[in-house]
């Protein structure tokens, strides 16, 4: 995540809608805790690692197919890293996406990180 958007992200932490983010999840059938979501409105990642193999199976499915709405199509495991929506700094594919009055374009991306699949956010101004 670029410097710029961490900075972006902490000053707003809290004016992340954690209803979006929540909405999201939803949309991809996987439950998050109060802290998933804490984290991930302080700018944080949150790891997979610890589900169960078959949540992230279904979440990989579902991402591929929300992933396609947002203009990201065909996307390998490998290639995930690599992936870069519009003009946003940082790696994923977009699971969510809405807008704020604030901080512009905001989305929900599957990436990995250290090889791990995760969710972080990422904005766009």
């Amino acid at each position: 995540m670029s410097t710029s958007t961490q900075t972006l992200l902490a000053s707003v932490q809290n004016q992340i809608g954690t209803d979006e983010i929540q909405k999201g999840f939803n949309l991809l059938g996987l439950k998050v805790s109060e802290s998933e979501l804490n984290e991930l409105q302080h700018g944080n990642a949150i790891s997979l690692e610890s589900r169960k193999l078959s949540e992230i199976g279904s979440v990989l499915i579902l991402a591929e197919a929300l992933s396609s709405l947002h203009s990201v199509k065909n996307i390998t495991f490998q290639d995930l890293p690599k992936v870069v929506t519009e003009s946003l700094n940082c790696s994923g594919i977009p699971v969510h996406r809405w807008n704020d009055d604030i901080l512009g374009k905001c989305y929900l991306l599957l990436t990995l990180l250290e090889g791990k699949p995760a969710f972080k956010i990422s904005l766009q101004n």
